[in-house]
C-alpha cells in the first residue's frame, strides 16, 4: 500500500503544477499582449513592434529543439518544468530592470525558451497521470488553468500599463513566477525514468515520429495554432486601439473577458476528443476561427469586437487542445516528450513567422486585407481535416 505521505505529496505536487501553469501563462500573456503597444509608443513601425514576438518564437524553437534531446536522455519532465519556470521569471525581471527596446527584445528570447519547457513538461506530466479514456479531460482541466491565467494577467496588465507603466508590469510578472521553482523541486515525488529512447532521438526518431499516420497533420495544426497567436496579440490589439479607439484599460478588459472563449474551447475540446476523437474537434475549431477573423472588419465598438474576439479564442482553444491530445495519443510514454517537443518545434516556425507576416501586412495593406487573409488558412485546414485521414481518440495508445 502506498504511504499516506507519498499520496499527500503527489496531490500537492499536482496542484502546484496547475498553479505554476496559471502563473506562467498569466505573466507571459500580459507581456506578449502589451509589448507591441509599448514598442509602438517608442516610435517603432508595426513590423518592429512585432519583433519581440518573433524573437520569443526563436527562443521557443531553440528550447523545444533542446527538449527533444533532453527528453531522449531521460531527464524527468518535473525537472524540465522547474527550469522553464526559472528562465521565464528571470527574463521578465530583466525586462523590468532594463526598460528599453533592445534589452526587452533580447529578454523575449528567454521568455519563449522558458515557456516552451513549462508547456512541454506540464502536458506530459498531466497526460501520463490521467486514466485511459480521461486523458483529453485531464488536458482540458490543465488548459483551464493555462487559459484562465491570461484572463487576470491581460486585464490587470492593461490597468498597470496605463497607470503605472510597463516596467511595473514586467516586475509584477516576474514576482508571480520566481517564487515557484524551489517549491516545484521540493514537492515533486521521485519517479523512475521511462525506458526505451534515452539518447536515441536525432534524425531516425524524428523520421519515425513524422511517418506515424496523423502526425503530419497534427504538426501542421501546431504551425497554424502558433502562427495565429501573434495574429491575435498584434492585429487585434492595433485594430482595437487604433481603428476603434479603445484605451489600454478597455482593451485589457476586452481581452481578459474574451479569454473565456479560449478557456471554454480548450476544456470542452478536451471532453470532445474523449468522446468523438481529435478530428471533429480540430475541424470545428478551424471553421470557428475562419468565421471570426472574417467578421473582425465589421466590428464597430467594444461589444461587437468582444463577441468576435471570444469566438476566435474559442476556435483557437479547440485547435490547440485537440492537437496536443492527438500527438500525445499517437506514441508510448517513452516517446511522448520527444513527440511533443517536435510538435511544438514545428509550431515555433509559425510563431516566428506570424508577427512578421501580420505586421508587414498591416504596414503594406491595412486591416481589411489582413483579416481576410487570416480567415483563409483555417478554412483550408478545416477542409483538410475533414477530408483527410482519421485522427485518434485521447486513449488511442494505452501504456502497459
Amino acid at each position: 500500500m502506498e504511504p499516506i505521505d507519498s499520496r499527500s505529496s503527489e496531490r500537492w505536487a499536482r496542484r502546484l503544477n496547475y498553479l505554476a501553469g496559471a502563473c506562467v501563462s498569466s505573466s507571459m500573456s500580459a507581456a506578449v499582449t502589451y509589448v507591441p503597444l509599448y514598442m509602438k509608443s517608442l516610435g517603432s513601425s508595426y513590423f518592429l513592434s512585432g519583433l519581440p514576438l518573433g524573437v520569443r518564437a526563436i527562443g521557443r524553437f531553440a528550447f523545444d529543439s533542446a527538449a527533444i534531446v533532453v527528453a531522449g536522455r531521460g531527464v524527468r519532465p518535473q525537472m524540465i518544468l522547474a527550469l522553464g519556470v526559472t528562465f521565464t521569471g528571470l527574463a521578465l525581471l530583466a525586462c523590468a530592470l532594463f526598460p528599453s527596446a533592445y534589452p526587452v527584445t533580447a529578454a523575449f528570447f528567454f521568455i519563449g525558451a522558458g515557456v516552451a519547457w513549462v508547456q512541454i513538461a506540464l502536458r506530459q506530466i498531466v497526460f501520463e497521470g490521467a486514466q485511459a479514456g480521461r486523458r483529453g479531460r485531464a488536458l482540458g482541466i490543465l488548459s483551464l488553468f493555462l487559459a484562465s491565467g491570461p484572463i487576470v494577467g491581460i486585464a490587470v496588465g492593461g490597468f498597470v500599463s496605463e497607470h503605472l507603466g510597463y516596467r511595473v508590469l514586467f516586475a509584477l510578472g516576474a514576482g508571480a513566477v520566481l517564487w515557484l521553482p524551489l517549491l516545484l523541486v521540493r514537492l515533486t515525488p521521485r519517479e523512475k525514468t521511462p525506458e526505451g529512447r534515452k539518447g536515441s532521438l536525432h534524425g531516425r526518431v524524428i523520421r519515425e515520429i513524422l511517418r506515424t499516420p496523423g502526425a503530419g497533420l497534427l504538426c501542421a495544426s501546431s504551425f497554424f495554432s502558433l502562427f495565429y497567436q501573434p495574429a491575435r496579440a498584434l492585429a487585434l490589439a492595433f485594430y482595437a486601439t487604433e481603428s476603434l479607439g479603445l484605451s489600454l484599460s478597455s482593451y485589457g478588459i476586452m481581452r481578459g473577458i474574451s479569454q473565456l472563449g479560449n478557456v471554454n474551447g480548450r476544456f470542452f475540446g478536451g471532453l470532445w476528443t474523449d468522446r468523438s476523437g481529435v478530428g471533429a474537434c480540430l475541424a470545428a475549431g478551424y471553421f470557428i476561427s475562419a468565421a471570426g477573423y472574417a467578421l473582425v472588419p465589421w466590428t464597430t465598438d467594444f461589444w461587437s469586437l468582444l463577441v468576435v474576439h471570444t469566438a476566435v479564442g474559442a476556435g483557437a482553444g479547440m485547435v490547440n487542445l485537440a492537437g496536443q491530445v492527438g500527438i500525445l495519443s499517437l506514441f508510448p510514454s517513452s516517446m511522448r516528450g520527444q513527440a511533443m517537443a517536435l510538435h511544438r518545434a514545428v509550431g515555433d516556425v509559425g510563431l516566428f513567422l506570424g508577427p512578421m507576416v501580420v505586421t508587414a501586412g498591416l504596414d503594406a495593406f491595412g486591416f481589411f486585407p489582413v483579416f481576410m487573409g487570416l480567415a483563409a488558412p483555417p478554412l483550408a485546414f478545416g477542409l483538410w481535416t475533414v477530408l483527410g485521414r482519421a485522427l485518434p481518440r485521447a486513449d488511442a495508445f494505452l501504456d502497459p
